[in-house]
């Protein structure tokens, strides 16, 4: 009982964090909906590897939601947010190692594009597409290096921080 009350909190609080951190970044980098920055992103990664993938699909599925109805609601999007929060909780092992959390963020970011490049194709059509794909990709390479640092350096805090059976980043299930 105790288990699930902790994982519900850090789940509403990683949410919630998530919702912040996008907010802020749409409010200060304004554009016309097709780009983006993937900060929002460093919570959602945290709740799937801590709580694992079916409360990293819920975090991202509220957060994504919230941040739908205060700005506008394109489901589609949904999609990459749901990639940030699953993936890292079905491919991050319990056994931490620094360049398998790298790999992990990577393929989660690669995935997470692709599937806002669709969304881009299917709401604003192909030129736009295509003509935001090489920023996409440029950004990729700058951004998941600074989340893979703020994401190791957060687990490795939290650690210490948290009722856990090993000396892992790991809740158990």
């Amino acid at each position: 009982m105790e288990k699930n009350v902790l994982r519900i909190v850090l789940g509403a609080v990683f949410a919630s964090l998530s919702v912040a951190i996008n907010l802020m970044f749409y409010f200060l980098i304004p554009s016309n909906g097709t780009f983006g920055l993937p900060y929002y992103a460093i919570p959602l990664i945290i709740g799937g590897v801590l709580l694992g993938p079916i409360y990293g699909l819920l975090i991202s599925a509220v957060a994504d939601t919230a941040f739908g109805l205060v700005v506008g609601y394109m489901p589609l999007y949904t999609i990459s947010s749901l990639m940030w929060g699953i993936l890292p909780g079905l491919l991050y092992k319990k056994d931490y190692k620094f360049f398998h959390l790298a790999l992990v963020i990577v393929v989660s970011y690669l995935l997470a594009t692709s599937a806002n490049t669709f969304a881009n194709f299917i709401y604003f059509g192909r030129k736009t597409a295509l003509g935001t794909l090489p920023i996409r990709l440029l950004s990729l390479l700058f951004n998941s290096g600074l989340i893979v640092f703020v994401v190791d350096s957060i687990l490795k805090r939290i650690e210490s921080l948290l009722p856990i059976e090993s000396s892992k980043a790991y809740i158990p299930r």
